[in-house]
């Protein structure tokens, strides 16, 4: 009997895969015909039956069905428990049955969908993960979103690991996200070889159907009114002449020059002048991105600021990248710092994994590092970086804590992540504190998704501990199935909510596969879903330059010939047409005009007779100015700093200007001609600092301010 039911089994098994079956046979036939594609095999199983009876399945609920109203006959449904940490602790999977090659094209066709449910809007999340069985590496990775219809994927992949003997590659959808409903139908994997083009293959993620896609979508008239009043202030202008009087029909240019709100990318600090790396197009570009002049107004060190990217001068010599430093602080950009701690193994020296069984070691060791960076007797960065990642991916990242768990006063290890955070506050007062990571946003994941909820409870942590946090940075690593922008919106306003904390997108970026009519398109709703919240302070790609990118290039601004990719225009068009002010105007009678217009920097330029006058104001909030044509000077009510906060040496003099700021704290500082334009901007730090401007002799004009009081010195250069 048993070997009769052994007999049995296997004539079965032969029956099933001894030919594709009909629907099987005709989507080949079907692809073939369409895109010239002949000789594929059947890797896995070629037939609907293998497909739901042999498949692997763990972490859920699954039950099987068939359907009639489809090319296929057959499904698979997925019942998905909620509470589970992360995506694939819950999975359904194949794996290959002949070998497969490198260099070989292989296509997975799959039909997925949210089970039909009452609620009509339910949606689903899917990851479709192709991945070696032994390290995990994956062929691909891509997390797409379902709704209740069935949706047809064609996923072409050039097999580039290794080459896969029989049971090596797994073809898995992952679905632990959160309790849901997903069902499979459709599927087929074929192998055309080494020697056809990957283009040849089909390719759809269904990436057009993100949620908030509609032109009419109800979220854009929301995020177009928040955008009015959060991003926007009124400004009065008045204009009086030499004896004080108000100037009637004098005309006024308003012209905007930076956003308040931080718009930036990941770089080099090589790249900049006195780099290894130095690239004159790159820096051109940095500041002029739309070719009249503007640019970002923030920038990241991707690398070279991370801890054994510092100790080893990974990309940049820690010379030159002091000097990019300087160059950058000098032109008043906005500098973020990523990131000082970073607590796996793997992402901190060596010596911290060779000594996880000294915990005062470990913990002396990341106090050395702090000083270093922030220190007044070593670096001193925070005088320059005033934005830093203090924590980067604790959820994923455990060594440090798990080294430090049980010992004396750590009974998690996270306590001390209080202290890193105090530490920092402590040497930089007024430093931005940020925490960092891309479980959310990156993964997809929100409410009712453990490792999402984990983060909210590790940033709980922090403030029940009074740590000085300032803010949540999402990463933004996006897949080329976009995020939902209600998807998006909601993550915002759910750790908004809950911790009242600013926040930024710190590291976006979408891979290169994602489709180019979708990507512009998504990119102007992604960043205007972030620039309309509330919680929202920047928004920094992870890079602009095809060149120098990490891993994925599909929102860069520029390919390596420095040619305008498709999510250029996206960015410029709103950064710099659609959010900004430019206006000509003319007083009325009592010498007096007004607008309203994005908050940030901008110069007014009136005539004063037959003199422009031309000053630097900030808009941060409704505010009043006022242009005195007897001191070429604008001033909006500031109250004014001590006599001698700045002071200026040789005055009158030539050559290199020493000026000194005695105030504990950074002034903002613009240089006027005679005439009233700016030849120079930029933050001058407590100390000395040497400025070798190229003046003609004259007399200027030295305005500066700490954002709440200012001051004026009048400097002749000879």
């Amino acid at each position: 009997m048993r070997y009769l039911t052994l007999l049995c089994f296997t004539l079965f098994t032969t029956l099933l895969s001894a030919q594709p079956d009909d629907y099987t046979s005709t989507l080949v036939n079907g692809i073939g015909v369409q895109y010239t594609l002949t000789g594929g095999t059947f890797p896995v199983y070629d037939t609907e039956l293998e497909y739901v009876q042999r498949g692997n399945s763990y972490g859920l609920q699954r039950t099987s069905g068939t359907v009639d109203d489809q090319d296929f006959t057959r499904f698979i449904n997925l019942d998905v428990p909620g509470g589970l940490l992360n995506r694939w602790n819950a999975a359904w999977n194949v794996t290959n049955k002949e070998v497969i090659n490198m260099g070989d094209k292989v296509l997975m066709v799959v039909y997925l969908r949210h089970k039909p449910d009452v609620d009509s809007t339910k949606t689903g999340k899917v990851a479709i993960a192709i991945e070696r069985n032994d390290n995990f590496d994956k062929e691909f990775d891509e997390i797409v979103e379902v709704n209740q219809e069935w949706q047809l994927y064609f996923i072409p992949m050039e097999i580039s690991t290794r080459t896969h003997p029989i049971g090596g590659l797994t073809f898995g959808l992952q679905v632990g996200f959160f309790e849901q409903d997903i069902q499979i139908g459709g599927l087929a994997i074929i192998n055309y070889g080494p020697n056809i083009p990957l283009s040849q293959l089909p390719r759809n993620l269904n990436t057009g159907n993100y949620g908030g896609n509609e032109p009419d979508a109800p979220w854009r008239a929301e995020a177009a009114a928040r955008i009015e009043q959060l991003r926007k202030a009124d400004m009065d202008i008045t204009v009086v002449d030499a004896n004080g009087e108000p100037m009637p029909n004098a005309t006024v240019e308003v012209r905007m020059q930076q956003h308040e709100f931080k718009f930036g990318t990941a770089v080099r600090g090589s790249r900049f002048p006195g780099g290894r790396q130095y690239n004159a197009t790159y820096v051109d570009r940095v500041f002029n991105l739309d070719g009249r002049g503007h640019g970002f107004n923030a920038l990241v060190f991707e690398n070279d600021l991370k801890w054994p990217g510092w100790e080893q001068e990974w990309v940049t010599v820690n010379p030159q990248l002091r000097n990019a430093i300087n160059y950058l602080h000098e032109r008043d950009i906005h500098l973020r710092g990523h990131v000082l701690l970073w607590p796996g193994w793997q992402n901190m020296p060596d010596r911290m994994q060779a000594n996880r069984n000294n915990p005062d070691y470990l913990k002396q060791q990341v106090d050395n590092h702090i000083m270093t960076m922030l220190g007044e007797d070593e670096e001193n960065f925070d005088t320059k970086v005033t934005d830093w990642d203090v924590l980067n991916e604790i959820n994923t990242n455990t060594d440090l804590a798990a080294a430090l768990a049980g010992t004396p006063g750590y009974t998690t290890g996270r306590e001390f992540y209080v202290e890193v955070f105090n530490r920092a506050r402590e040497l930089a007062p007024d430093a931005e504190l940020y925490i960092n990571d891309y479980i959310t946003l990156s993964l997809k994941n929100g409410p009712g998704n453990g490792l999402y909820e984990q983060y909210q409870d590790y940033i709980q942590e922090l403030v029940d501990a009074d740590a000085p946090i300032d803010g949540i940075g999402f990463q933004g690593h996006l897949g080329a199935s976009p995020n939902s922008i209600y998807e998006v919106l909601e993550t915002y306003d759910d750790f908004y909510n809950r911790f009242g904390l600013d926040a930024k997108i710190t590291e976006f970026d979408l891979p290169r596969n994602v489709n180019s009519e979708v990507l512009p398109n998504y990119v102007r709703d992604f960043l205007t879903a972030t620039f309309s919240h509330p919680s929202m302070t920047g928004f920094m790609f992870w890079n602009f330059w095809d060149n120098d990118t990490w891993r994925n290039p599909g929102a860069n601004l520029y390919d390596q010939n420095w040619n305008e990719k498709p999510g250029h225009a996206a960015f410029t068009g709103l950064v710099f047409d659609e959010w900004w002010t430019d206006a000509d105007l003319t007083t009325d009678a009592a010498g007096t005009t007004s607008l309203r217009g994005f908050k940030g920097r901008y110069e007014i330029t009136a005539t004063c007779g037959t003199t422009p006058v031309t000053a630097t104001v900030d808009l941060s909030e409704d505010n009043s100015f006022v242009i005195d044509c007897a001191t070429l000077m604008v001033s909006n009510d500031e109250p004014a700093l001590p006599a001698g906060a700045l002071q200026a040496s040789p005055n009158p003099g030539a050559g290199p200007l020493q000026l000194t700021n005695t105030l504990p704290f950074q002034l903002r500082s613009v240089l006027y001609d005679a005439g009233g334009r700016e030849v120079w901007s930029g933050r001058l730090a407590h100390g000395s600092t040497s400025l070798s401007l190229d003046l003609p002799a004259g007399v200027y004009t030295l305005r500066y301010t700490d954002g709440q009081a200012a001051g004026a010195l009048r400097l002749v250069r000879q």
